[in-house]
C-alpha cells in the first residue's frame, strides 16, 4: 500500500506504475491539495488496542497487584456472619387503660406501633438483656473454617485460640452491629446482627427474640392484674354515685308538682316551641309580601309579575295595540274629527282606563296582603312574648332537672361499660395471648458474608485496571512525540511523502527478515556486506513497496516539469532513520531506469557505506581536500557501484581531519561537487547529519534542489519536527515533504491490511 501526500491511499488499480525505463505519474491525480487543520482526525486519538500492545506488562503487573492486594486483604480480615430473625407483631385484645378505653399495646400494629416497638428492641436495657441471657446458655467454640483463607488464617495467627476469647469478641460485634427494621407494608420486624461466630450471631438474636417475647408477656399479665383491680374498685364507685343521683333526681320531680312533660321540657316548653314555629312561619309570609308591596312602590306597575301573568290585563293590552294599529290605518286616510276615527278614540280610551283601574285593584290587593300579613305577625309576636316569660320563669327548674337526669344517665352508662370490660379483662387474663411472635428464628449462617474474596480480588484487579489505565492515558498525554500518519500535515501543512512500516508490523516480514544474517532493525546499522541490497530483495514485499510508494510522491514534481536533480535528506535529530531511507530510495529510483548517486555528506557519524559492504578509504571529505578539476577524476572516483544496476555510492571517506569539517562544508568546490554530480547521474540523493543537532545540514541544503525530513514515529516530538521546519522556513529551503518511519502497522488495521494484500512473500 503506498500513502500519497495528500493522505490517501490506493491499492493495485491505482498504484503508479514502475517500469524499467522510467516512472509514469499522472501529477494532475497525486497532487498536493492542503488540508484544512480541521478535517484530519486528531493525533492524540487513544488507540486502545495500540495502548494494551504497548503496555501489556505494566496491565498484566498491576493486574497481578491489585489481585495480590484483594488475596491479602481477605486473608487480613476476620470474617463476618450475618444472622436474620423476623418477628410479627400481632393485633392484642382485651387490656384497658384506667380511662376506659382501649390502649395502644391494644390496636392493630400500625406504624407508630412498629417503631415504639423497633425502640424498644434497641434500647440498651434489651441489649444488655439479650447479652446476659445469651451468656447463661453455653457459647459454641468460634469456627476455624475449612477454607483456603480459613487455614491460611491459623497459619498467620495459630493463637486464636481462647474459646471463651473468640465467644466474647463475636458476642461484642454482635452488640454493636445489632439492628432492628420494619418490613414495609407489613406487621413484620426483622433483627440483624453480624459476628465473628456463625453461632453466636444465631444465638444472640434468638436470645433478644426470647427476651423480648418474656417481657411482653409479664408486661401483659402486669397491666391485665392492674386492670381487674381498677375496673373492680370503679364498678362499686360509680354503683353507689348512680344511686345517689336517681334518687335526688325523684326527689326534685316531686317537689316540684310533676310539671315535666318528657325527658328534656314542662308543658311550657312545649307550647313555646309551637309559638316559635307558628312564628317563623308568619314572619317568612309576611317578608315576601313586604317585599311584593314594595316593588309597586319603587317599579312602574307593567313590570311587576302579578301584572304581567294577569289574563285579564293582557287580554286588555291586546285590544289596545290592535286599537291602536286600526287607528294608525285610517289616519293615513281620514282626518282627526272623522267620525270613524273619533269612535276608535272613544273605544280606545274606555280600553285603557279600564286597564288602568285593573291595575289598581291589583296594587291594592298586594298592599292589602302586606297589612294583613303585618298585623298577624304583631299579634303573634305579642303571644310569644307572653309565653316566653312563663317559660322563663320555670327555666331554673328545668335546668336543674336536666342536669340531674343527665347525671344518672351518665354513671348508668358508666356502669354498663365498667361491667362489660370487667367480663373483657377477665377473658382475656384467662387466655393469655401474647402480641409478638416468632415468624423465623436465626439459624447459625453457613458462610460469611465479608470479606467475599471474589469481590475484593475483583475489585483489586479492578483498581489495578483502572490505575493501568491512568497511567497510560497520563503516559500518552505527557508523550509529545509523533506516533500517527498525517502529522505533518497538521503540523506544518506540507505533504506526507509515505509511511515506512517497521518489520515487526507484519508476522510473515518478521520472519523474513529475522532469517537475515546479521539483519536488525529498520532503523538499525550493520556490517554485514552488501545488506541492503539483501533486504530490498530478500525483506518483506510491504516494506520495498512502502519504499516505491514515497517515490511516487517525490517523482511527482519532475512530471510536472521542475527537476530537482539534488535531494537532501535529514531529520531532526539522530537514530530516526534517514540513513535506512536513502539507502532504499535510491534502490527504488534504480529501478526505474534512472542513474542514481548516494551521497554520505554525514562528517560526523558516516555509516551509509557499511549499508553495501563497502569501504570508507576514499569519499567526499577527499576530493573537497584536493584541489584537481573534478573532469580529471575517473568515474569509479566519483561513484563506486554498489551492486545494483544504476545505484552509485559516493562515502564520506576519511582523509580530512574533524577540524577541517567546517573548512570544507564553506568551500566553493562543494558547490562545484554537485554541480559535476548532476551531469554524470539522473538523481543524486544526499545523507545529511540531523538539522538541529550540527549546522552540517543546513550547509550543505541550499546546493541541493529540494529537502525531504524524515520523522520517526515514537521518537521525534512535536516540539523537534516544528523547530527543523521553521529552521527549513528560515533558511529559505524547499521542503519536499516528510517521511514517516518506524510506523506500527498493528495499530492501524485498515493500513496493514492493504499492505500484508500487497505482501507477495505471504503467498
Amino acid at each position: 500500500m503506498q500513502f500519497l501526500p495528500n493522505g490517501s491511499s490506493d491499492d493495485r488499480n491505482n498504484l503508479p506504475i514502475l517500469a524499467g525505463n522510467g516512472l509514469s505519474v499522472d501529477s494532475e491525480r497525486y497532487s498536493y491539495e492542503p488540508m484544512s487543520p480541521a478535517a484530519p482526525q486528531p493525533e492524540n486519538a487513544i488507540n486502545v488496542g495500540r495502548l494494551i500492545r504497548k503496555y501489556w506488562l505494566l496491565l498484566l503487573l498491576l493486574l497481578i497487584l491489585g489481585g495480590g492486594a484483594g488475596f491479602v486483604s481477605v486473608l487480613l480480615s476476620s470474617p463476618l456472619y450475618k444472622a436474620h430473625l423476623l418477628l410479627e407483631v400481632q393485633a392484642s385484645t382485651g387490656v384497658f387503660g384506667k380511662n376506659g378505653i382501649s390502649d395502644a399495646s391494644n390496636s392493630e400494629a400500625s406504624e407508630v406501633g412498629i417503631q415504639t416497638q423497633i425502640n424498644i428492641l434497641r434500647s440498651g436495657t434489651f441489649l444488655r438483656r439479650g447479652a446476659e441471657r445469651l451468656q447463661q446458655d453455653t457459647v459454641p467454640l468460634a469456627p476455624t473454617g475449612r477454607d483456603l483463607f480459613s487455614r491460611l488464617r491459623q497459619r498467620i495467627h495459630p493463637a486464636i485460640q481462647d474459646p471463651l476469647e473468640n465467644a466474647k469478641q463475636g458476642l461484642n460485634v454482635a452488640i454493636s452491629s445489632f439492628n432492628a427494621s420494619p418490613v414495609n407494608h407489613t406487621r413484620l420486624i426483622e433483627l440483624t446482627c453480624d459476628s465473628t461466630s456463625p453461632d453466636v450471631a444465631a444465638q444472640f438474636l434468638n436470645s433478644m427474640a426470647n427476651e423480648y417475647l418474656d417481657d411482653s408477656m409479664r408486661s401483659r399479665m402486669q397491666a391485665s392484674q392492674k386492670t381487674s383491680e381498677w375496673l373492680a374498685a370503679s364498678i362499686e364507685e360509680t354503683k353507689a354515685k348512680m344511686g345517689d343521683a336517681e334518687e335526688h333526681l325523684r326527689e326534685f320531680v316531686q317537689a316540684s308538682g310533676n310539671i315535666f312533660a318528657g325527658q328534656d321540657a314542662t308543658l311550657e316548653d312545649t307550647k313555646l316551641a309551637n309559638l316559635k314555629i307558628d312564628l317563623a312561619r308568619i314572619q317568612a309570609d309576611r317578608i315576601a309580601r313586604q317585599s311584593r308591596y314594595e316593588l309597586t312602590l319603587k317599579y312602574p306597575p307593567e313590570t311587576l309579575a302579578e301584572i304581567l301573568e294577569d289574563a285579564v290585563l293582557r287580554g286588555y293590552q291586546q285590544q289596545i295595540e290592535a286599537l291602536k294599529r286600526d287607528k294608525a290605518g285610517l289616519e293615513t286616510k281620514y282626518t282627526p274629527k272623522h267620525e270613524r276615527v273619533r269612535e276608535l278614540d272613544a273605544r280606545l280610551a274606555a280600553l285603557e282606563k279600564a286597564y288602568q283601574n285593573e291595575i289598581h285593584s291589583v296594587i291594592t290587593r298586594i298592599k292589602n296582603d302586606y297589612e294583613a300579613a303585618l298585623s298577624q305577625e304583631k299579634l303573634l309576636t305579642a303571644d310569644y312574648n307572653r309565653q316566653s316569660q312563663r317559660v322563663g320563669s320555670q327555666a331554673a327548674k328545668s335546668a336543674q332537672y336536666v342536669a340531674l337526669r343527665r347525671e344518672a344517665e351518665t354513671l348508668h352508662q358508666v356502669y354498663q361499660s365498667l361491667l362489660m370490660q370487667q367480663s373483657e379483662a377477665g377473658l382475656s387474663s384467662s387466655v393469655p395471648v401474647n402480641p409478638i411472635r416468632v415468624v423465623e428464628a436465626a439459624n447459625p449462617p453457613l458462610l460469611p458474608y465479608k470479606p467475599q474474596p471474589v469481590l475484593n480480588i475483583s475489585f483489586g484487579c479492578l483498581l489495578g485496571l483502572v490505575l493501568t489505565g491512568g497511567l497510560m492515558c497520563l503516559r500518552e498525554r505527557m508523550d509529545e512525540s509523533i506516533r500517527t500518519p498525517g502529522a505533518s500535515r497538521r503540523l506544518f501543512n506540507i505533504p506526507e511523502l509515505g509511511v515506512i512500516p517497521n518489520l515487526g508490523a507484519n508476522g510473515n516480514g518478521s520472519r523474513a527478515w529475522r532469517s537475515l544474517a546479521g539483519a536488525k532493525a529498520l532503523n538499525g546499522a550493520t556490517s554485514d556486506p552488501a545488506a541492503a541490497l539483501v533486504t530490498w530483495q530478500s525483506g518483506p514485499s510491504f516494506i520495498t513497496e512502502s519504499f516505491r510508494g514515497t517515490l511516487a510522491s517525490i517523482l511527482r514534481n519532475q512530471n510536472s516539469g521542475k527537476q530537482q536533480r539534488i535531494v537532501l535528506i535529514t531529520s531532526p535529530g539522530p537514530s530516526e532513520g534517514k540513513t535506512t531511507v536513502i539507502q532504499n530510495l535510491g534502490i527504488a529510483l534504480a529501478e526505474t531506469g534512472r542513474r542514481v548517486l548516494l551521497v554520505d555528506a554525514d562528517f560526523r557519524r558516516p555509516h551509509l557505506h557499511r549499508k553495501f559492504g563497502l569501504p570508507d578509504e576514499w569519499g567526499l571529505k577527499n576530493i573537497l581536500a584536493e584541489d584537481l578539476p573534478l573532469s580529471t577524476y575517473p568515474a569509479e572516483r566519483l561513484g563506486v557501484d554498489t551492486g545494483f544496476p544504476g545505484l552509485s555510492l559516493l562515502a564520506n571517506g576519511s582523509g580530512t581531519e574533524q577540524a577541517n569539517v567546517s573548512r570544507s562544508l564553506y568551500s566553493p568546490r562543494l558547490r562545484e561537487i554537485f554541480e559535476d554530480l548532476t551531469k554524470r547521474y539522473d538523481m543524486v540523493l544526499v545523507d545529511a547529519p540531523p538539522i538541529l543537532n550540527v549546522a552540517d545540514a543546513r550547509i550543505i541544503a541550499p546546493l541541493a534542489d529540494a529537502l525531504i525530513l524524515v520523522l520517526r514515529c515514537g521518537i521525534t516530538d512535536r516540539a523537534s519536527a516544528m523547530e527543523a521546519y521553521q529552521r527549513i522556513q528560515e533558511d529559505g529551503l524547499t521542503l519536499l515533504g516528510t517521511v514517516l518511519t518506524d510506523y506500527d502497522l498493528r495499530s492501524d488495521r485498515k493500513r496493514q491490511y492493504y499492505y500484508e494484500y500487497g505482501d507477495t512473500s505471504r503467498a
